[in-house]
């Protein structure tokens, strides 16, 4: 059985992480995917190899959102480069950029200039903030945007003496935010196939931001006020946080239902007795002594490991788990079982492993990533399938239209 998106052809005008993980999830679901990068590539294969400290042909941190997809890097500002892109839309059904609003006017390839002259395309931008408002033209990063200002980051802030904001990791933000894009983009299709009309899907990381954060903002709506952010043990379920077993080892339980699961646990932690000394008796009890009944809770877990009390926990059917490290995932048998993570080859032949579209269709199976490039691989290629002979090529590499 083919792929769900074989036959739809993607045009990615786009750099870093947010956007190409749109197209990543395309690539891998079938799409066939043509990235147009500049001299030198997307500017994300430096950060990445930095990242890693690996070299140029061995990238996995570019690869991840990139896999599965053909190069050309071509000067937009040059009038050959611009012809090229306009006959690859010509034949694509969807275009994917990052590129900021004004760039776009610039170069005449926003949606409202090309709209009319491409009537089906299905035309996806992700911004930092927005196409409205004050910051619409603000340059935006994920830790910013999506992080900082949607209030994420204070609001995971433990309230304490000498504490400070987390250090946060691998663009997380950018991932969510083009996920979330990845089905827009589905959408429009799907709302093509009815009208034969293309649209104007947008995302923006602050977006993504705020609508990740939805219960919590409804809790920190007036009159509600949650104080955010909060200590350790305040004013909150005490069940739900993390805690440091004997062997050094954080681990965490999560129960929301007093009644079927609390005394189980207490029961089990040997702290009953003591639980029920401070008159808890339910969750709203339980949560208003939450600083009385976390410290029971923390030295309770630092008596057994974190694997002693996994053992404990899974008989009495109790949500739970470590606090795993990223390298601790790749030897996970339930990650391994269903695919989650793949090996792959990188271009110097290297074999690595690489996380996969978190996308699984019955008649598909886990999804096989693609494989990775250098920039500008397929330039030539690409330029021929379009109908241009080896002279346009040479003559475009000569005036600077193809890198």
């Amino acid at each position: 059985m083919g792929k769900p998106l074989e036959g739809i052809k993607v045009v990615e005008l786009a750099t870093y992480v947010a956007a190409p993980t749109v197209c990543r999830m395309m690539a891998d679901l079938g799409a066939d995917v043509v990235k147009i990068e500049g001299r030198g590539g997307d500017a994300w294969r430096m950060t990445a190899m930095g990242m890693t400290n690996s070299p140029a042909d061995e990238n996995p941190a570019f690869d991840v959102f990139n896999a599965g997809k053909q190069s050309i890097c071509l000067n937009l500002k040059d009038p050959k480069g611009k012809e090229v892109f306009f006959k690859l839309l010509e034949q694509a059904d969807v275009l994917v950029t990052n590129t900021r609003h004004q760039s776009l006017v610039k170069l005449g390839v926003d949606y409202e200039s090309i709209k009319d002259r491409f009537p089906r395309l299905i035309y996806a931008t992700l911004t930092g903030y927005g196409y409205e408002g004050p910051d619409c033209d603000a340059p935006g990063f994920d830790n910013v945007a999506f992080w900082s200002r949607s209030g994420i980051l204070a609001s995971l802030l433990v309230d304490a003496p000498g504490n400070y904001p987390l250090n946060t990791r691998g663009a997380m933000g950018d991932v969510t935010s083009g996920s979330i894009l990845f089905g827009g983009v589905m959408t429009a299709l799907y709302q093509r196939e009815r009208t034969g009309k293309g649209d104007f899907v947008t995302m923006s990381l602050y977006n993504a931001g705020i609508w990740v954060s939805g219960g919590c903002m409804m809790m920190a709506e007036k009159p509600y006020s949650y104080p955010f952010p909060a200590p350790r043990f305040g004013n909150s379920n005490p069940m739900n946080l993390p805690y440091r077993c004997a062997d050094g080892q954080w681990m965490r339980c999560t129960i929301f239902e007093y009644e079927r699961y609390a005394d189980k646990l207490f029961a089990a932690m040997g702290i009953a007795d003591d639980i029920a000394a401070l008159g808890i008796t339910d969750m709203n009890s339980l949560t208003a002594l939450s600083d009385r009944a976390g410290p029971l809770l923390e030295r309770a877990f630092a008596t057994r490991t974190a694997e002693e009390w996994l053992e404990k926990f899974k008989v009495l059917d109790i949500v739970c788990g470590k606090l795993n490290l990223y390298a601790d995932v790749f030897e996970d048998e339930q990650a391994l079982a269903n695919e989650y993570i793949q090996s792959y080859h990188c271009l110097n032949g290297a074999e690595r492993m690489i996380t996969t579209a978190p996308v699984r269709l019955g008649s598909q199976g886990a999804l096989k990533v693609g494989q990775p490039f250098a920039p500008g691989q397929h330039g030539e290629e690409i330029l021929r399938a379009l109908g241009y002979s080896d002279e346009d090529v040479a003559g475009m590499k000569t005036s600077g239209a193809l890198f």
